[in-house]
Parts: structure tokens; C-alpha cells; sequence
């Protein structure tokens, strides 16, 4: 398994699901945002507008957004609000500086792992081979999204029982041009910074 960090002290800005900031209004405008009868949000990540963009991922009054914009088009995608407490530190207003931790992750191009191997076993991840541009299939937050090849799968966490047996794990896909902007790979993981 090979372990990537975020790039060192960078700012990202974010905002909170139903607290009504200038950014949640225009994405509920743009059609990017839509929030639901039952009070939860959908939420048209680029992940889930790739997979076919019937519905986006769904996220709760309290979770926060960030927004990828690409050709002028804004693609909010959800962290859970206990996630997103625990890896980000509040600057101001807005502006949230990521806590560097390591995190492991795997490309097609890797050898098969543990990971990835219950993943698909227990049908929480399809791969597709004859499909370079949607090879990652999972549904994740709500909705079935979809990667092309080159994406990274990133672990977030991985539960395991006392056996030492995986009965869970937390990820989410990566695309390729945002994970070579915003992850370093540790070639040592002794000496993560």
C-alpha cells in the first residue's frame, strides 16, 4: 500500500451545508445544490455529474462543501461534518487550513491489495476494464459515481476487527489532475512530515 499527504499548510475554502453562505445560494441558484423534501442536500460533484448526474451526492444540513470549478462550472462535492472537523483547522470566515496526516491510496496501475480486494468483494467497488473513463464505479454519499482509470482510490479509513479482518472502510475516488495538484507520495512512510 503506498501513502500520499496533502500538500503542507494548504487553505482550501469550505463552506456549511444550510448556513445559508453566499457560495450555498449561488450553487442552489446554478442547480449544483438542490436541497431536498427530508431536509438533506444534493450536492453535483463532478464525480456524480461524470456518472450521469440523475442525482448528486447527499450530504446533511451541517456537513460541509467545497467546490471544484472547471470551465466555469462549479462542482460542490461533501465532507461529513465530523470529517471535516477532525481534518481541517478554521482560519476565518471561510477559510479552513487541511491537517496534514497520511492517507494510504492505490491506482490501477498498483498490485492488487487487501483494500481493493474487499471493496469488490463485498460490491462496494466495480471496476470496469472496457471502460477507461468510468473504470471506477462506487456509490458513495447517496449516488453511483464514477472515474476514469487514472483516478486514485484514497482510504480514508480502514475499520478492522479484533482478527484483524477489515469490516469497513471509508473512500472516496481522486481525480488525477487534483491529486497530483494536492497530494505528495511519501516514498518513507516512517518519515511522513
Amino acid at each position: 500500500m503506498r501513502y500520499a499527504i496533502k500538500a503542507k499548510k494548504k487553505v482550501v475554502k469550505a463552506y456549511c451545508l444550510g448556513a445559508g453562505s453566499d457560495m450555498e445560494e449561488l450553487l442552489i441558484r446554478e442547480g449544483a445544490i438542490k436541497k431536498r423534501d427530508d431536509g438533506t442536500y444534493e450536492l453535483f460533484s463532478q464525480e456524480a455529474v461524470f456518472a450521469g448526474g440523475k442525482t448528486g451526492e447527499i450530504a446533511a444540513a451541517g456537513d460541509y462543501f467545497k467546490v471544484d470549478t472547471v470551465g466555469g462550472r462549479h462542482y460542490p462535492y461533501p465532507n461529513s461534518k465530523a470529517f471535516f472537523e477532525e481534518n481541517h483547522t478554521h482560519l476565518e470566515g471561510d477559510e479552513y487550513e487541511q491537517k496534514v496526516k497520511p492517507l494510504a491510496f492505490w491506482q490501477a496501475s498498483d498490485p492488487m491489495c487487501e483494500e481493493i480486494q474487499y471493496l469488490l468483494r463485498n460490491q462496494k467497488l466495480t471496476l470496469k476494464p472496457e471502460d477507461p473513463d468510468h473504470y471506477f464505479n462506487a456509490f458513495l454519499w447517496g449516488t453511483d459515481l464514477s472515474a476514469a482509470r487514472d483516478a486514485s482510490v484514497v482510504f480514508y479509513s480502514v475499520d478492522r476487527d479484533e482478527a484483524g479482518e477489515i469490516t469497513d472502510i471509508s473512500f472516496n475516488f481522486v481525480a488525477r489532475k487534483e491529486f497530483e495538484a494536492g497530494y505528495v507520495i511519501c516514498e518513507d512512510f516512517m518519515n511522513i512530515p
